[in-house]
């Protein structure tokens, strides 16, 4: 048995991931004071997945029912993540703060990542009758 939201919801989540991985390399990057110059080019990698998680985290977070909980922690990382030269100017404070924001954001979303792919399998390994039969008996009792 497949389920479409759950379907949609991993992939939504995946993407998500995917992002937030990309631009905690380039945060990263930035910090290590020991690395080379920043290029054009790694400014342009961080904007665009900047804005590509600007656009799409309050949808998804909304979507995966997390909302609440993240919104704000990652809405605090992408302000305080203007660019990476931007980040290696933070002070110890702002890294600290950014790395813990970060890591809540992205442990939250692995998480959820597990539980949805735990019904996923759930859901594979039953039949249509018994998904059917199963939403049936699980429904509470009207009242009289």
């Amino acid at each position: 048995m497949r389920d479409r939201k759950l379907e949609t919801q991993i992939r939504l989540l995946n993407l998500q991931l995917e992002n937030w991985k990309k631009l905690h390399d380039l945060i990263t990057y930035g910090l290590d004071k020991a690395k080379p110059i920043v290029s054009s080019e790694q400014e342009r990698q961080f904007t665009e997945i900047r804005e590509d998680l600007l656009q799409e985290t309050e949808y998804a977070l909304r979507e995966l029912q997390i909302l609440d909980g993240l919104s704000g922690k990652a809405m605090n990382v992408l302000q305080r993540g203007v660019s990476v030269r931007g980040v290696r100017d933070l002070t110890g404070e702002d890294v600290r703060r950014l790395e813990t924001e970060w890591n809540a954001v992205f442990t939250k979303l692995g998480v959820v990542q597990g539980q949805l792919k735990a019904r996923r399998k759930i859901l594979a390994q039953q039949s249509a009758v018994t998904f059917y039969l199963g939403r049936l008996f699980r429904r509470p009792a009207a009242a009289a």
